[in-house]
């Protein structure tokens, strides 16, 4: 696997890592919940075809990489907007993170 890709996970770890810490701000919020479950799936998913070394594995992981981006463009940045105006500390870390990738 690339670098780029290798930078990608990292950052989705980091994003579902600031998540998990910071739980009891969007456990509440059904719709959220629903989505952090399909998103660290997807980025655990990525992590197991990371490891691997199948040719099969490169389309794949592009294919893993599109859907987790579209949950973060439609689900994630657009709820971290809203919290911005309820934790902005946890905003700016995640937005700090969203640069990175």
């Amino acid at each position: 696997m690339n670098s780029t890709v290798i930078n990608q996970l990292e950052n989705y770890k980091a994003i579902e890592a600031v998540c998990v810490k910071n739980h009891s701000t969007w456990t509440d919020v059904k719709e959220f919940r629903g989505v952090f479950s399909r998103f660290a799936l997807k980025v655990g998913q990525l992590d197991l075809i990371s490891e691997s070394s199948n040719s099969l594995s490169h389309h794949h992981t592009e294919n893993l990489i599109k859907e987790i981006e579209q949950i973060l463009n439609i689900h994630f940045d657009r709820f971290f907007d809203y919290l911005s105006q309820k934790n902005d500390e946890l905003f700016q870390i995640y937005n700090r993170i969203r640069r990175n990738n």
